[in-house]
């Protein structure tokens, strides 16, 4: 992604507005206000609010590739991939709630099928990771066999999805990344051949 400093300060206060203000308040008034910059500055960055989302996307699809490189470059089991893809993805948006509020936004997306269309591509590259993963672990004799890969991706990222939005609407009450440990142990002991 080529992308200023300053896009990025943007991107970032953009995805703040978003989460604490809702879509609709994503101005550029607001958004030049919680940068203390004036509206024209904002159309140095960026032309219009289309440009802005399409960047929080880019912006959401190199966090993902990221993680799945750091995975990938891991000498480590098919399930241990698993566990670091889910766990590192509690870890995120711990850190960064308003991040994980817009990324689990449907109605931040719905209106123009070119951002549902990226969003897609994005799920996409999760899932065959994923299930690339589930895959060789069924190879391997590690994970069981006889449940679809892609029933398993759906368990994992599924419960992923609702619990951070049970997070996200009890406004932080519980722990997450220990909550999506306990969750995942669950789900792993599930889908685990036993030795």
């Amino acid at each position: 992604m080529n992308i200023t400093k300053r896009q990025m300060e943007i991107v970032k206060a953009a995805i703040q507005v978003i989460a604490q203000q809702g879509y609709e308040k994503l101005t550029t008034k607001n958004l030049a206000n919680s940068l203390g910059i004036t509206d024209a500055a904002l159309y140095r960055h960026f032309d219009s609010k289309k440009e802005l989302i399409r960047m929080i996307l880019c912006y959401f699809e190199q966090i993902s590739c990221e993680v799945i490189q750091r995975i990938n470059s891991q000498d480590v089991s098919p399930l241990d991939k698993v566990k670091s893809f889910v766990l590192d993805r509690y870890a995120i948006f711990e850190e960064d709630p308003d991040l994980a509020m817009v990324m689990f936004s449907e109605e931040l997306f719905k209106n123009d099928h070119s951002f549902v269309d990226h969003l897609l591509s994005i799920m996409h590259i999760h899932r065959d990771e994923v299930m690339g993963y589930v895959m060789q672990g069924q190879r391997d004799g590690e994970i069981r066999s006889d449940i679809s890969p892609i029933h398993v991706f759906r368990m994992i990222v599924g419960s992923m999805r609702l619990l951070v939005t049970q997070w996200n609407f009890s406004k932080h009450a519980f722990d997450l990344k220990a909550e999506g440990r306990s969750l995942l142990d669950t789900i792993i002991k599930l889908i685990e051949v036993k030795k």
